[in-house]
């Protein structure tokens, strides 16, 4: 679920076409996590940040890609 949710992060903040936002999403997607982190009373694994990221960096290739085929099949 953790990586669903980070490739549809990528996905929305591709659609605003930043890059500020494709970085502060980034961002404070790690912040959240260590407020969280600190905010929890047991431990909390660290793994689920990393899918998270994983999931953010594959929805934004995803974009990319996707945005070059279309440029590729609007061209033949």
């Amino acid at each position: 679920m953790v990586f669903f949710l980070g490739i549809s992060l990528g996905v929305a903040a591709l659609a605003l076409r930043s890059m500020s936002a494709l970085a502060l999403i980034g961002v404070m997607s790690a912040g959240i996590f260590a407020v969280s982190a600190m905010v929890s009373a047991s431990g909390v694994p660290v793994l689920s940040l990393l899918i998270a990221l994983a999931g953010y960096n594959l929805g934004i290739a995803g974009g990319f890609a996707a945005m070059l085929a279309v440029m590729r099949l609007k061209l033949v």
